[in-house]
């Protein structure tokens, strides 16, 4: 059964590919935006200039599509190994109902259940090819209270234009007069938009998401084929340290198929210890919820986690940390500050390497001290609270200050 540290292993490489790809678009537009600080106002618009604008935009399109086509050929195969490695874990409980277990290899119906996953999970990220439906948010020009969802191609024309404008128009300090049109590009960061809410979501994330739901999904379609292949009567939740509230309590115990059914459907429930639970409204592997389940035979199953551990994780997690304003934290609590921290410190290093590339030390040096801050605090608060660091997570390949 994965764990949530198995499963962020997983997706990780998912997301370093996809920040990036976010820093080369960054970058690139950044670059361009130096070069043209460094023209007259005679020669702004030559000829040579205008064919590296469309070279660059070729350029930014063809790396989309680049990173796009290994992301869904890595995901199918992500998909293929995590079910691969569920099914072969059931085995003891083929044995047990004295069930051959059809060999990977020659199941039909798995391998079919493996590839709808593994085709819907990567069509994600042909969905994110689309060059009109993801982008940055940018100020608008005619209306400077107002952010606009631009694709990539129109934000980088957007950001020339304005590095030209202020060349033509004779502006003294070219830095500052871009530094908030860069600051706005880095802070806002790649995007994929959602067009009937009007919601945008940074496309690092989107991701994260996307992977973590196929995972779930298809550990659900192989527990849901080994449960009907060897009669199971129960199903097993993973446990983690460090449980949001509403699934602490359940994580890791056992509940009949009845029981699992009602707990799925905010119905009340009990596991087969006979303890009862009021209804819960998240379902278990939906919203973020990072446990998994397996398919088990009751009788022939000895549980992962005893109660007695199961106590230790929730009293462990609500020790807490209390802070010098007087709020205290579970580890849960204290995990979501540290995520937070850890992307603020992403964002603000590709801050930093879009100032160094636009040549614009006022905001590379605003980036950096922002950079040394959170770093100074996510350490001491990591350290306050006695989590581990990830610093994998803070990491921008290229980042050197």
């Amino acid at each position: 059964m994965l764990n949530d540290v198995e499963i962020d292993n997983l997706i990780q490489p998912f997301v370093d590919r996809q920040v990036q790809l976010e820093s080369y678009i960054i970058d690139t537009i950044a670059t361009r935006v130096r070069e043209v600080g460094t023209l007259s106002k005679t020669d702004v618009y030559r000829l040579q200039q205008l064919a590296k604008i469309g070279s660059d935009v070729r350029s930014i399109n063809k790396q989309i599509a680049e990173v796009l086509n290994v992301q869904e050929t890595q995901v199918k195969k992500m998909i293929k190994s995590v079910a691969v490695d569920t099914y072969k874990g059931a085995k003891p409980y083929y044995d047990y109902r004295h069930t051959a277990q059809v060999p990977y290899e020659t199941n039909k119906r798995l391998q079919q259940s493996v590839n709808a996953v593994g085709k819907q999970t990567a069509d994600t990220f042909k969905n994110l090819s689309n060059s009109k439906a993801t982008g940055f948010l940018i100020r608008d020009a005619k209306n400077r209270g107002n952010l606009k969802f631009q694709s990539v191609t129109d934000t980088y024309q957007t950001v020339v234009d304005e590095a030209v404008q202020a060349v033509q128009t004779g502006v003294l300090d070219f830095d500052t007069a871009m530094r908030r049109t860069l600051k706005q590009l880095a802070d806002s960061g790649y995007r994929r938009a959602y067009w009937d809410s009007g919601y945008s979501r940074r496309l690092d994330s989107t991701v994260r998401m996307n992977i973590l739901s196929g995972v779930r999904q298809i550990n659900q379609k192989v527990q849901q084929q080994i449960a009907q292949e060897i009669s199971a009567d129960g199903i097993e939740l993973s446990a983690h340290s460090f449980s949001a509230p509403d699934h602490e309590p359940i994580q890791g115990h056992i509940f009949t198929l009845e029981n699992f059914e009602k707990l799925q459907n905010e119905m009340a429930f009990e596991d087969t210890y006979g303890n009862k639970f009021e209804a819960i409204r998240r379902p278990i592997g939906e919203w973020n919820c990072k446990h998994i389940t397996q398919a088990v035979v009751i009788a022939a199953h000895k549980p992962i986690w005893s109660l007695d551990e199961l106590e230790e994780l929730k009293q462990a997690n609500h020790k807490g940390y209390t802070m010098k304003n007087g709020k205290h934290l579970t580890m849960y609590e204290c995990s979501q500050v540290q995520r937070r921290y850890e992307t603020d410190i992403r964002y603000a290093k590709e801050g930093y390497m879009m100032a160094k590339s636009a040549g614009n030390v006022r905001l590379m040096e605003e980036y950096d001290y922002k950079v040394r801050k959170l770093t100074a605090e996510y350490r001491q608060f990591s350290k306050d609270c006695d989590l581990p660091r990830q610093m994998k997570r803070t990491s921008v390949s290229g980042f050197y200050r």
